[in-house]
């Protein structure tokens, strides 16, 4: 049985990695833009090393497996990531074809109907091997909707591409291998939130997001909010700079805060 709470956890960690790129060097993994390159250096990979989950240490390889095993750990704990997706500490389930024999041998990979929550596997042979991997989000329209680690946002499967994208399939593409399916029974009605739980859960997620991490796009307008006043910034990140929490959520209490700088920027307050 699927436990919508859990697999909700699941994702919405995964959600929160969306436009993480990899590294140039083993250097601010933890930013999600910092240091771009591509030599696979990403913080799923020194977490996870960190932790031992692996054979050998596996930061500056390729890792699309990796992220989703990271998000697994990061929702529910080492012990019980690893039990869902029928891992042994110390294995090899840092790769695609590793990964889907584990779910395998539990005779939990399937080959159509897949669940928001599964893991998706790709395959450039049949199913021989798996060349990349992902989190089903949602089915919808004849689309399976997935989020990704190591791909880019072009259209069809891009493995090795560098970033966590959200991207979508038509469930009859030929390279969809399958999907496996975590054991979600093992965190069972003990996990579904009451207002309390949802509240810590909220907490943590956006204690995720207050920090400095922001897209390019808006630099110029980030820039002008600074510099005009109409944001000034938070208790001062380790590096010394002022915290903006560009991607945390906006209350109306900092909405009319802004409002009101930006009407005394106009004369009107």
């Amino acid at each position: 049985m699927m436990t919508p709470a859990a697999v909700e956890r699941l994702l919405a960690t995964a959600r929160a990695e969306i436009g993480y790129i990899e590294k140039a060097t083993n250097s601010q993994l933890d930013d999600k833009t910092a240091n771009p390159g591509n030599n696979n250096y990403t913080k799923y990979a020194h977490d996870l090393d960190a932790l031992g989950v692996y054979s050998g240490r596996k930061n500056g390889y390729a890792w699309c497996d990796m992220f989703v095993d990271w998000c697994f750990i990061q929702a529910f704990g080492l012990a019980k990531g690893m039990a869902m997706t029928f891992q042994p500490m110390g294995g090899y389930g840092a790769g695609c074809t590793n990964s889907a024999s584990y779910y395998k041998q539990h005779n939990r990979f399937f080959k159509s109907n897949p669940k928001p929550g599964d893991q998706i596997f790709f395959s450039e042979n049949g199913g021989k091997t798996m060349c990349h991997t992902g989190l089903v989000e949602k089915i919808a329209g004849g689309r399976v909707y997935t989020i990704e680690g190591n791909t880019s946002s072009s259209p069809g499967v891009v493995a090795n591409g560098g970033m966590v994208r959200a991207k979508s399939y038509s469930l009859s593409y030929a390279k969809i291998a399958g999907f496996g399916r975590p054991d979600y029974e093992l965190i069972g009605d003990e996990e579904e939130m009451d207002a309390a739980g949802f509240e810590k859960f909220m907490n943590e997620y956006r204690q995720k997001l207050r920090d400095n991490d922001s897209s390019a796009y808006s630099a110029q307008a980030r820039q002008w909010a600074v510099e005009s006043g109409l944001l000034a910034g938070g208790e001062k990140l380790s590096d010394g700079q002022p915290n903006y929490m560009w991607e945390d959520l906006l209350t109306r209490e900092q909405l009319v805060t802004v409002l009101f700088r930006f009407a005394q920027l106009m004369g009107k307050a």
